[in-house]
């Protein structure tokens, strides 16, 4: 028969008068006893768990705080990056009679890895470039503003062909220093004779669009950056007089892929141009950013997403 653990006073009186009590008495009362140390035990382990947990919270809390202010703090600096890099892009287009430029420039993160740069030099020619650094983010657009310091020194060497650029890049930028690599496209545009001169190095081929024509790819390509390979970079030249138009890009451009993951690609690309009968660089520069968008919907771009757009004013053009 089970005992019960705790007694009244008569319950006690009663087993103390009956035979054989005391053993009773003396189970009962260890039997008490023993319910009463583990209720003790319990209520302390409880109190011991409460304090922990109350001490946990408190430590969570500070913690939590901490994370909150570094938080801020970086996206502060990372907004901070970000309105540096926008001051290496060109704060105005400029404008010539014979020639117009457009471009666009969209980091997948507050700051990435991509570049462009359009400088004016004197009335009859211009500088540009279009740059990617591997990668995206902080550490790419740390390598994008000594990439774009020393490509405006160049400018103001103008005795430097994108061919010499080329080679002094390889110098300042050899792979081992910086282990990271770019690829570029730079070059002079003779705004009189309608005429830009540049050096690829491992860069996207630029896409020509002629009137009457299919859009084709510019080939020729010198080596990468910074292996110091004794290799040259032949310099190439385009002629767009006749309202002709030149598109220089980074492959974040043809390396996005839509919800089901599909790419698009060289071919999409070459067949969104040949569809864009814009007559203004401006207008060319918004159609392919809203072809862009409706491919990919919903998803966001996964790279930095930049291109140059140059093209020539005909006599059509400026009447």
């Amino acid at each position: 028969m089970k005992k019960e653990n705790i007694f009244s006073i008569e319950t006690l009186r009663q087993l103390a008068a009956s035979e054989g009590s005391q053993r009773e008495i003396l189970s009962c009362l260890l039997d008490v006893w023993a319910d009463q140390k583990s209720v003790d035990f319990n209520n302390s382990l409880l109190k011991n768990l409460v304090l922990r947990y109350a001490e946990a919270e408190k430590k969570l809390k500070v913690l939590n705080d901490e994370l909150k202010t570094r938080q801020k703090t970086m996206t502060d600096e990372l907004e901070a990056a970000a309105g540096i890099q926008k001051t290496l892009l060109p704060q105005a287009v400029p404008r010539s009679e014979s020639v117009e430029a457009a471009f666009e420039f969209l980091p997948c993160d507050q700051v990435g890895g991509d570049l462009v740069g359009l400088v004016p030099y004197d009335e009859d020619r211009w500088f540009a470039w279009v740059v990617d650094v591997a990668g995206h983010g902080p550490r790419a657009a740390m390598i994008t503003v000594s990439v774009a310091q020393f490509l405006q020194m160049s400018v103001q060497l103008n005795s430097l062909g994108p061919a010499d650029v080329m080679k002094a890049l390889d110098r300042e930028f050899p792979f081992s220093r910086f282990n990271s690599f770019f690829t570029i496209i730079y070059g002079i545009l003779d705004l009189k004779n309608q005429i830009f001169t540049y050096c690829n190095s491992g860069h996207p081929n630029p896409v020509l669009l002629q009137p009457g024509e299919n859009p084709q790819f510019v080939e020729g390509s010198g080596p990468m950056l910074g292996l110091g390979l004794p290799i040259p970079w032949p310099e190439v030249s385009v002629d767009l007089s006749g309202g002709k138009s030149l598109l220089l890009y980074t492959d974040g451009l043809i390396e996005c892929a839509d919800a089901r993951g599909q790419l698009f690609g060289e071919d999409r690309l070459l067949e969104m141009l040949n569809r864009l009968q814009c007559r203004s660089a401006n207008c060319l520069a918004a159609s392919i950013m809203q072809e862009m968008h409706a491919f990919m919907g919903k998803v966001r771009f996964q790279d930095d997403f930049t291109f140059l757009a140059l093209k020539s004013k005909s006599s059509s053009d400026k009447s």
